[in-house]
């Protein structure tokens, strides 16, 4: 690929980024707490640790994210019968149901979109994009020896 072609995804899925969130419009809140929502309700209660390595961020920002949840009553912490030492992060029916609603939301607005804008194939390619962009998401480069800052002034 070339630079100019990864520009331009760049900037195609930041526009889609920008319209995602303009149609999530001020539901109160960040596409960090949607996720956060999102997991939960997947896999069911977790550490903020396990919560922590799917978000893919550090342990004081999810923090925040799980305390933010749960001033708006979405999350709750309960001790974790298999270790002491730490809470289990669970859903609360709001949790449940805001989650619900916003996805609800999205997927009319998608589906809407879609239906206006692509043709049968090209939806059948964005769905394939997405499988493409999960996996993207979710795996680890290698990193090239000139890119690590403690080999790239050895010889």
């Amino acid at each position: 690929m070339t630079q100019d072609e990864i520009d331009r995804l760049w900037e195609d899925l930041g526009v889609f980024t920008r319209r995602l969130r303009t149609e999530r419009g001020e539901r109160g809140l960040s596409p960090t707490h949607i996720q956060a929502l999102g997991h939960l309700n997947r896999s069911g209660p977790m550490t903020a640790k396990s919560l922590a390595q799917l978000e893919r961020v550090t342990p004081q920002s999810i923090a925040k994210t799980i305390m933010a949840l749960e001033e708006q009553r979405l999350v709750t912490r309960r001790s974790d019968p298999s270790d002491g030492r730490a809470n289990l992060i669970d859903l609360t029916e709001l949790g449940t149901s805001t989650h619900r609603d916003d996805r609800g939301h999205m997927t009319r607005w998608l589906t809407d979109a879609m239906d206006a804008e692509c043709t049968d194939a090209e939806r059948d390619l964005l769905l394939i994009a997405g499988r493409i962009l999960r996996r993207l998401g979710h795996s680890t480069p290698p990193q090239s020896p000139s890119a690590d800052p403690r080999t790239a002034s050895k010889p």
